[in-house]
């Protein structure tokens, strides 16, 4: 949004003059915010699936290839798949390599204060400190079943940066070329690189709409998501990585975060809310919103409606409209960030990050929500087949890598027929022994008193040789 810059006379009361909020109020509101989202990041691991983006960043590492890990993913998966995001995957097994899942737990919390830190510059980019401060706050919280250690952080950063350079070009109409590069280091990070040329293609109809465009411009332009495309295709994985997205859309009714969201969780309900702010201030405006600004709405409504997991790619989409919104509710001139302001958030960020550090070593030496307590059970075991719960997959195969779950968090490394099958044999539905012992697993780490865990026990005879966390580590009877 483009505001034009007002003068105002010696005697004239300057906009920030009139401000009831002082001027150093949101600055340290965006410090103790940062503080928080960085406590929130140092905590001890309880995402099953950084476990086994752990165990695949491992294994490339190990292979010096990424097309050597591909297939097959275990003895049991039945699917090629193509490694989407094995850039972040080596970086982050490389630091916990060197340092042990605390330097996982702080590079969680540098991506989660650099995510603040990037919105906040957005939003403050068309609204002032307070109502750039209060949609930073909100966007996080929308977002935050999302903000977990696992790659699809490099996306959110990704597509922060991709509005910011988009807004400018709505501004002078001029390509940020740079966003072709960043987009061949985003797609060799996460598997939803496409979100940013998607982004592009949108505010490209927009500035058409507004008849903004001539040929000249419009090509040049339409040169920078296109060719976004383009070098997706030149990464190590080639032209297989465009078509990854369709393998996990296969699969994602077996997935919940890939299932519809539910409007009565908080962030989807916060997500909304947002939508609704603006739907409603634009009814009673008189201005005419610009189609760019009508394209952002759309596509932002759209992620939110899609799945659990694109809300937040919803909620970034639409935090500068908020801003903006709330912004013209003051009826004032948009004022530029002070120096002061600006290098007050840079150094309590380096400070808070430096302290993180400092304190990782004693939160997150160990994860959490795990049955470490089955541990010296799983290492008895002889190498083989695990029967065992969802969540656990990526964690034995991190933990124990000479057991091989029936099924973990690469969903797209299984065909749908064998989620299926596991699904049906968890459930004890019909003809779930002839599946179980097709799997001839030699142990079950399931939940205690699941259909499954129970039909084992008093149908089979397995017994429970240990129970940590809600989850039981049965074995046959000798």
């Amino acid at each position: 949004m483009q505001v034009e810059e007002t003068t105002t006379t010696e005697d004239a009361p300057t906009p920030e003059s009139t401000s009831v909020v002082p001027g150093w109020l949101p600055t340290v509101l965006m410090v103790l915010f940062l503080a928080v989202v960085a406590r929130q990041g140092t905590r001890a691991i309880s995402d099953p699936d950084t476990f086994w983006h752990l165990t695949l960043g491992h294994a490339i590492i190990d292979a010096r290839s990424v097309s050597s890990v591909t297939e097959p993913w275990s003895s049991v998966s039945d699917q090629p798949w193509v490694p989407t995001q094995w850039l972040t995957e080596i970086v982050v097994a490389s630091a916990q390599g060197a340092a042990g899942l605390p330097a996982v737990a702080w590079l969680f919390t540098l991506s989660l204060m650099a995510l603040v830190l990037l919105l906040h510059r957005l939003t403050r980019s068309v609204a002032d400190a307070v109502p750039a401060a209060f949609t930073t706050g909100i966007t996080v919280v929308a977002m935050a079943a999302s903000l977990s250690p696992r790659p699809h952080m490099v996306t959110y950063l990704c597509l922060v940066l991709t509005l910011l350079a988009w807004r400018g070009t709505t501004s002078d109409l001029r390509p940020r070329w740079w966003l072709i590069p960043m987009t061949w280091v985003w797609a060799m990070s996460h598997g939803m690189w496409f979100v940013g040329p998607v982004l592009g293609l949108a505010i490209l109809v927009g500035l058409a709409l507004d008849g903004r465009l001539d040929h000249t411009n419009a090509r040049r332009l339409a040169a920078v998501p296109f060719a976004s495309v383009v070098v997706a295709a030149l990464t190590p994985v080639g032209p297989a990585l465009l078509g990854a997205p369709l393998a996990v859309a296969g699969v994602g009714a077996f997935i919940t975060e890939w299932q519809a969201p539910s409007f009565r969780s908080p962030g989807p309900a916060v997500a909304a809310l947002m939508v609704a702010v603006i739907v409603v201030a634009w009814s009673r405006s008189t201005r005419r919103i610009p189609w760019t600004e009508v394209m952002l709405l759309a596509l932002a409504v759209g992620w939110i409606l899609l799945s659990t997991r694109t809300v937040a790619l919803g909620a970034l989409t639409v935090s500068p409209l908020v801003a903006a919104t709330l912004h013209s509710l003051l009826g004032r001139d948009l004022q530029a960030p002070t120096v002061r302001a600006s290098w007050s958030l840079r150094i309590s960020a380096i400070v808070i990050a430096g302290v993180a550090a400092l304190v990782v070593p004693h939160t997150a030496e160990e994860p959490t929500k795990i049955p470490a307590g089955l541990d010296s059970g799983l290492e008895a075991l002889e190498p083989g087949v695990v029967f065992n719960d969802y969540k656990l997959g990526g964690w034995l195969r991190w933990r124990h890598p000479h057991l091989t779950p029936v099924v973990d968090g690469m969903s797209e490394a299984y065909s749908v027929q064998h989620l299926r099958d596991y699904g049906r044999t968890q459930a004890v539905a019909g003809g779930w022994e002839d599946t179980f012992d097709r799997w001839d697993p030699e142990a079950a780490v399931l939940l205690d008193n699941s259909p499954l865990a129970t039909a084992l026990v008093d149908q089979r005879g397995w017994t429970s040789v240990a129970e940590d966390e809600g989850y039981v580590l049965l074995v046959p009877s000798s």
